[in-house]
């Protein structure tokens, strides 16, 4: 796990040399699970889709499903701050999750407390 911590913020970055916060994630289930994920970028959205009233959690396809219960490299965790679903991170274990904020590098915070307060929803790739 240690490979990913610290990793610079890149807008639409999907390896080592940076990443954002759904990069992040496509790169730990890449390397974690094996598995290429569909990119947002490559989704049909609205480019608002962090806005609640058409989040992309409220528009994904058959190959995501919304979850109640996660494992490690699992799912993506989906955070509001105020009214507005607008970070995401993946649980890893004990009780943590890794993410990555704009103008910071990819860190491992608690689930608790702040965090698990701002969970907006959370979806897992069936594909």
């Amino acid at each position: 796990m240690n490979k990913y911590i610290g990793l610079p913020y890149k807008n639409l970055g999907r390896d080592f040399s940076g990443v954002d916060c759904y990069g992040l994630f496509w790169l730990i289930y890449k390397e974690k699970r094996g598995i290429l994920l569909p990119d947002f970028t490559e989704l049909l959205y609205d480019k608002k889709w962090y806005k609640t009233e058409n989040h992309i959690v409220d528009n994904i396809d058959e190959l995501w499903t919304k979850v109640s219960m996660y494992k490690k490299y699992d799912a993506i965790l989906f955070f509001n701050s105020g009214n507005v679903a607008n970070h995401i991170g993946t649980y890893i274990d004990d009780d943590k999750f890794i993410h990555i904020t704009e103008n910071s590098t990819s860190m491992i915070s608690r689930l608790d407390g702040y965090w698990s307060s701002k969970i907006y929803e959370v979806i897992r790739y069936n594909g």
